[in-house]
């Protein structure tokens, strides 16, 4: 009998691990729409590397939450290829390390990184966010954006990430969480398929942290943030975006995700929660 995580870790890597040639990709776009590829700013890259609803605004806007704090070390998980771990950086002058379970995308996030220059501060490896392979009380800061939804055990998600936090360090967290009952069309840009999809609701978050040694503070729903980010990217194209990340199928899956933004079934809600010291 097929082991069962095993299963499921391979049709996620087939979900998000898609697209042959993404740093090709990216960079060719970037050279027709007259940037020098040599000598990239890392916000050039932003409409393709910042996986989730929002892009850099959302990235930014769950820094200013931890304004006045001076982290040193910071882990993202679920890092993609890159574009949240490299905003953090630049933000906060912090050393960054990016973890994903897709090995594609840790490897075009180390590629993209060296050409940006940030190569110095911000390192990615493959890994398991349920099994760190990562020392206790190692970072001050921990982000997991749009990553919950493909992890059914929270509580043993945020256990873990609690392990690694130092006492008094923030986890912040910014995902898809349902609001209302109601099946979602799929695909979406996180699930082809029911059997990786793992919805939770704004309680089911509170409720994890909370048994994990975390005290977290009050949700914030960024729709209206969302809807300005995606009329600033339809008033300005970027010259890369998310299909250079997922394919041609990402058309599908944002208008299945923005259908059930609309129908109030889903929203995008950050949460930031302080480890107890």
């Amino acid at each position: 009998m097929p082991d069962e995580t095993l299963v499921v870790t391979n049709e996620l890597e087939a979900h998000y691990g898609r697209h042959d040639g993404l740093v090709a990709d990216i960079l060719a776009g970037l050279s027709a729409a007259g940037y020098d590829i040599d000598s990239l700013d890392p916000s050039a890259l932003s409409g393709a590397d910042e996986f989730h609803l929002g892009g850099r605004g959302a990235t930014l806007a769950l820094l200013d939450s931890v304004r006045g704090i001076a982290p040193a070390s910071v882990l993202d998980v679920g890092c993609g290829i890159g574009g949240p771990a490299r905003t953090i950086a630049t933000a906060l002058g912090a050393t960054t390390l990016g973890i994903d379970l897709t090995p594609s995308f840790v490897e075009a996030a180390i590629e993209l990184t060296a050409r940006v220059g940030l190569d110095d501060r911000v390192s990615f490896a493959v890994g398991d966010a349920l099994a760190l392979d990562l020392p206790d009380e190692r970072f001050d800061l921990v982000t997991l954006l749009h990553v919950g939804m493909n992890i059914a055990d929270k509580p043993g998600l945020f256990a873990e990430l609690a392990r690694v936090l130092r006492p008094g360090g923030r986890l912040l967290v910014y995902d898809i969480m349902r609001i209302a009952p109601g099946r979602l069309t799929l695909p979406v840009p996180w699930a082809s398929s029911d059997d990786h999809q793992h919805l939770g609701e704004v309680d089911d978050y509170l409720r994890a942290l909370r048994a994990a040694g975390l005290e977290p503070g009050a949700p914030v729903d960024h729709r209206p943030l969302v809807s300005a980010a995606l009329q600033r990217a339809a008033d300005e194209p970027p010259p890369v975006n998310l299909a250079n990340l997922m394919g041609p199928d990402f058309v599908e899956m944002f208008a299945n995700l923005r259908s059930a933004v609309a129908a109030g079934l889903v929203a995008p809600i950050q949460i930031v929660a302080r480890k107890r010291a």
